[in-house]
């Protein structure tokens, strides 16, 4: 069976360094992961000239980029082993539980129609083993919840007016699972005399990625990509509130796709903070927000370190009188988006997160912030400090004034 790119991508500038290997949470915490160096570039030379090797060590790789961002040379890991699970996929097929946490964004519609059944029914222990006998899912892991009034049932608005316009990338967390986020860009972007549209959209195919469903991945990203470029030229810049978003937009997008429409759009996208830091440097970002005085410590998401522009949700945060905010440095949650709700799994990721629930638990700050709604997912459920989106926050600045 053959997967198409598999070999495709540049991966002759592996030096063998191990760096990705070293760095990898996985690896760090098992030794049955064969890390992604050996199922990365040392695989796709290993079958240059034969068929792709199936490896069910893969199931292991969570996606989260690390090697990427870690690699001296620049090597695609990550997407080799991407391209490597779908392999996997293609040759033993995947489970119903994988199919259903792949498709997030069906899942958050049905999921927020019935919310209030929905969340009573994950809250409960009883349903949860129920839900690990029929599907696999870890009793033990905690869900996010959902809203009957989604994002998209709030907020309706497609184009904008203002001479600076904003096409917002909702993904599947904020307008489903925490709305108010959405709310709060909004708001923000308001403050700084921006509209605010929300094109048509589709999951941003993230998952899908990670349980090798490769092909939906990229119709996704087609989709996404015929949309919002439309919005770029006509004048909008692209904004995602979530890293996870971000990141397949300026990074995965361009190696899965391979096109100029990808690249092109690639250009345009910003991560919310981000996006802030860059009207602070355009002269054009509202400085005028209230005092909070509170201690809080930042957790940065794997996707956002591998976006490669440092800490822009402190660098926003820091202008807030009165707010103190640090950085835990601590290493992946252990979440990794679906990964952690597999009972398989599970154990992987409670361990991956020990670092994390060591450095809230010693910095004691009052409040975590951070991007991801699956790393506050894993800190809601390691930590007992109150969990913010960093845009939360600058709204929470703004109306304080």
């Amino acid at each position: 069976m053959h997967v198409q790119g598999l070999n495709d991508l540049d991966y002759n500038s592996c030096l063998k360094c191990n760096a990705c290997t070293v760095s990898c949470p996985v690896s760090n915490v098992t030794l049955d992961f064969g890390g992604p160096k050996h199922l990365g570039p040392e695989l796709a030379r290993l079958t240059e000239q034969q068929e792709p090797i199936d490896d069910k060590r893969i199931e292991l790789c969570t996606l989260c980029g690390t090697c990427d961002a870690v690699c001296p040379e620049g090597v695609p890991v990550s997407s080799l082993t991407a391209n490597v699970k779908a392999l996997h996929a293609e040759e033993n097929g995947t489970k119903f539980r994988d199919f259903v946490l792949s498709h997030a964004e069906y899942v958050g519609k049905i999921a927020s129609a019935f919310a209030p059944a929905t969340n009573l029914t994950m809250k409960i222990k009883p349903a949860r083993k129920v839900m690990q006998w029929v599907m696999g899912m870890h009793a033990d892991r905690q869900f996010p919840l959902y809203r009957f009034n989604n994002f998209k049932r709030r907020y309706t608005k497609k184009t904008a007016e203002t001479k600076r316009k904003v096409a917002y990338f909702t993904g599947c967390y904020a307008t489903y699972n925490q709305p108010d986020i959405g709310d709060a860009f909004v708001n923000v972007m308001k403050h700084n005399g921006i509209d605010v549209a929300v094109p048509k959209q589709k999951c941003c195919g993230v998952p899908m990625f990670a349980n090798g469903r490769m092909k939906e991945g990229k119709k996704n990203a087609a989709y996404n990509v015929g949309s919002l470029l439309a919005y770029v030229r006509a004048g909008y810049d692209v904004v995602a509130t979530c890293s996870s978003c971000s990141l397949s937009f300026k990074k995965e997008y361009l190696h899965y796709l391979n096109s100029a429409e990808a690249e092109e759009l690639a250009q345009h996208v910003y991560d919310a903070n981000e996006y802030l830091r860059f009207l602070k440097e355009k002269g054009e970002l509202n400085e005028d927000f209230g005092a909070i005085g509170q201690r809080a410590g930042y957790f940065s998401p794997c996707h956002m370190k591998g976006q490669g522009i440092g800490n822009p949700a402190m660098d926003m945060l820091e202008l807030i009188p009165g707010y103190e905010i640090r950085d835990l440095a601590a290493d992946c949650c252990g979440q990794c988006g679906t990964f952690g709700f597999k009972e398989e799994k599970y154990p992987y990721s409670m361990k991956m997160g020990e670092s994390m629930k060591e450095a809230v638990n010693e910095l004691d700050a009052e409040v975590t912030v951070t991007e991801c709604g699956m790393c506050k997912t894993q800190l809601d459920q390691l930590t007992e400090k109150k969990t913010m989106h960093p845009i939360e926050v600058l709204a929470k600045a703004y109306e304080t004034v």
